[in-house]
């Protein structure tokens, strides 16, 4: 993956409303893209952005020598509930595991509130004679005959997959290979899948709802990356290509279409690594990244350059026990609809206007108000986005503003300006959430703000969490796809063990042999660099969940360590209780080169507004300059309020605020130091 002068590297980034093109040349010149999404065939627009972009910057297939893709399929298959027909075979008395689920509830208050229903029908679902202990010893032997028997039952279904899941069998999963097995030469579904193969640890219910997903979005991902590498190859792109998943790293299209679930969180995790990279370039320790989309917000906290990492996470309600950017998303983006509550009170999201019809500025029928109705209405937009290619609506954004604004008995203008306070308060809810809820002082954190509406409320946002500034990137609205461009290569291995002891500990340096073993034979180019990363889930005896830490061979250095997180994440360390190691993990990732950032060097930090426009601010209207970001240079500085508009997003600058751009374009914007003294 070396650069010549004739190398480009590309990332497409597919959401469902847009799909977002980066180019990233060997000089560091970027050049970004934007074209609508088409949710039928996805690949269809990322064909259609590979070739698009390439005939922008004068490029040819052949040029291409990196090319990472992020797409939410994965994602939308699961929220949208049409994906494979799965079945799936269970210990004898857990057909229910997936139905019960655990003891917590979505919302312990809300009798009303309901889990949302399992991927798989109870109906597909049949029991096996065998069992396990928790150490992996047999109880009962696999049945085998009685198995054959069992799952003609599941024939008449015409599943699309099976999932195997037994009770303990990530401590010993010869059961479950040997069912999947018979299954697979019985021929009664496409596809059968061992649970241990997708997730090989503890807690049945989250193993097992992840082999759920896994298997449910399985066919579909399969047959798209299917789709799209016939596309490439057509195309005449040359280069072996990467996915982004949800842990922030890249898999292998193979790796992909064998472990899809992995991909579910794909389209977030791009920009939260775009955010790390910056971070440590800007030497920043503490960073709350930032993305706003049309439907959502997602908010990750990094710290040192590296972004907080979750083991279990959700999707649509449903758990996944993978590794995972530990994103925080909430229902607010530029399509969230305004609506009142039974009290009369004013209210944004979850609900979202979307891109069809979308908000009433859009010209597309939408009959909703929205944030970017709001922002329009008070003049932070202008009445054309995506430099022109995109025109809005601003005076029937106004005329609804002012109806629906009656029976609130505000004006155009308050109702608007009411209306993004809420979604402000909403999502300072969400910062807070991912940082001060984690001992994390806002007050000593950088706001990361990206995304197509990120730059539009990251001032509002910091004023109202006093954060120390607020950091726009070059490409704001292309962050994620920008952002995938130097993932590295990944892979993550997990082995559950039981260690209590000091001599235990040491003996685990056989099981992360054997971890690195596996990596190398899946790694397509184990010569490369590649990085180790050593780490265990350890907890005092009789707790119920995990804190990861890095691994150490010797076991008083071991404890310090564990004591150490548990203090920092709960406030507290029990010198009396007793450690135990639960799992033994091994992150494998392999470092792309990282391109060059752009510079703005040689542009004069000098410039003019390029056209005013009034906005109402605090209550009044003001006349604001406008300037065009592509002129800034190093050094250059813009007092507020103004307004910065460029292809991808617009930024907002409040009254007290300055905005100052550095060599590599990254805008940052602080109190000006009159109200810093005052």
């Amino acid at each position: 993956m070396s650069q010549t002068e004739q190398s480009l590297h590309m990332a497409i980034d597919t959401g469902g409303t847009f799909t977002d093109v980066a180019v990233r040349a060997a000089d560091g010149t970027m050049n970004v893209w934007k074209l609508p999404s088409t949710p039928k065939a996805p690949e269809q627009a990322v064909i259609a952005g590979l070739k698009g972009a390439l005939d922008r910057v004068g490029g040819a297939p052949e040029d291409l020598t990196r090319f990472v893709h992020g797409s939410t399929v994965a994602t939308n298959t699961v929220i949208t509930r049409d994906g494979a027909r799965v079945g799936m075979v269970t210990t004898k008395g857990f057909r229910d595991v997936l139905a019960i689920a655990q003891q917590a509830r979505p919302s312990i208050y809300d009798q009303h509130q309901r889990r949302p229903e399992p991927l798989i029908d109870r109906k597909f679902i049949v029991e096996a004679h065998q069992r396990m202990d928790a150490t992996g010893q047999v109880i009962v032997d696999l049945d085998e005959t009685a198995l054959r028997t069992t799952i003609e039952q599941l024939r008449t279904f015409k599943l699309d997959v099976i999932v195997v899941s037994f009770l303990n069998a990530y401590v010993n999963p010869e059961h479950e290979h040997r069912a999947a097995t018979i299954i697979q030469a019985a021929g009664v579904a496409q596809q059968v899948v061992a649970a241990t193969d997708v997730s090989a640890e503890m807690r049945e219910y989250e193993r097992t709802s992840t082999a759920a997903i896994n298997a449910y979005v399985s066919p579909r991902i399969s047959n798209y990356l299917h789709q799209l590498e016939h596309g490439l190859t057509e195309s005449g792109v040359q280069t072996g290509w990467r996915i982004m998943q949800s842990s922030g790293g890249l898999l292998s299209p193979s790796d992909a279409a064998e472990h899809p679930a992995r991909t579910v969180l794909s389209g977030l995790a791009g920009g939260v690594v775009g955010a790390a990279n910056w971070a440590k370039h800007l030497n920043l320790k503490r960073v709350v990244s930032f993305d706003i989309g049309g439907t959502s917000t997602d908010i990750a906290l990094i710290r040192d350059g590296i972004p907080d990492e979750t083991l279990s996470s959700e999707i649509a309600g449903l758990p996944m026990k993978l590794p995972s950017v530990d994103v925080h998303t909430i229902g607010a983006g530029g399509g969230s609809i305004a609506w009142l509550d039974s009290g009369g009170g004013l209210r944004v999201g979850p609900h979202s206007a979307g891109a069809d019809p979308g908000p009433i500025s859009y010209q597309r029928g939408g009959e909703h108000l929205t944030v970017t109705d709001a922002h329009a209405v008070l003049g932070r937009l202008g009445d054309e986005l995506l430099g022109g290619e995109f025109t809005l609506d601003v005076p029937a954004a106004r005329a609804a503003m002012t109806d629906w604004g009656k029976q609130l008995g505000l004006s155009a203008e308050d109702t608007a300006e009411g209306i993004l306070k809420v979604v402000t308060a909403t999502m300072a809810r969400g910062i807070r959430k991912v940082s001060v809820e984690r001992g994390v002082d806002l007050r000593a954190c950088e706001l990361m703000a990206f995304g197509g509406a990120g730059p539009l409320h990251g001032a509002d946002l910091a004023r109202e969490l006093n954060m120390r500034s607020v950091i726009i990137p070059p490409r704001p609205g292309i962050a994620s796809a920008v952002g995938m461009l130097d993932a590295p290569i990944r892979y993550d291995y997990a082995t559950s063990v039981n260690v209590n002891a000091p001599d235990a500990l040491a003996a685990l340096e056989v099981t992360y042999h054997e971890m690195q073993a596996q990596a190398r034979a899946d790694l397509d180019h184990p010569e490369a660099e590649t990085h180790y990363e050593f780490l265990v889930d350890a907890r005092y005896i009789g707790q119920s969940y995990e804190l990861t830490v890095a691994w150490d061979a010797d076991w008083d250095t071991q404890r310090q360590i564990f004591d150490r997180a548990h203090e920092e994440n709960y406030g507290f360390a029990d010198p009396d209780a007793v450690m135990e190691v639960v799992v033994a993990r091994l992150v494998v990732t392999q470092p792309v080169e990282h391109g060059a950032l752009e510079s703005v060097a040689s542009l004069s930090p000098e410039v003019t507004p390029t056209d005013h426009r009034d906005v109402y601010i605090d209550g009044a209207w003001r006349e604001v300059q406008v300037y065009d970001r592509t002129t800034f240079g190093d050094g250059t500085v813009v007092e507020g309020p103004a307004i910065i508009e460029q292809f991808d997003s617009t930024t907002y600058i409040r009254p007290d605020q300055l905005a100052q751009n550095d060599t590599y374009d990254f805008l940052h914007i602080r109190l000006a130091a009159d109200q810093e003294q005052s």
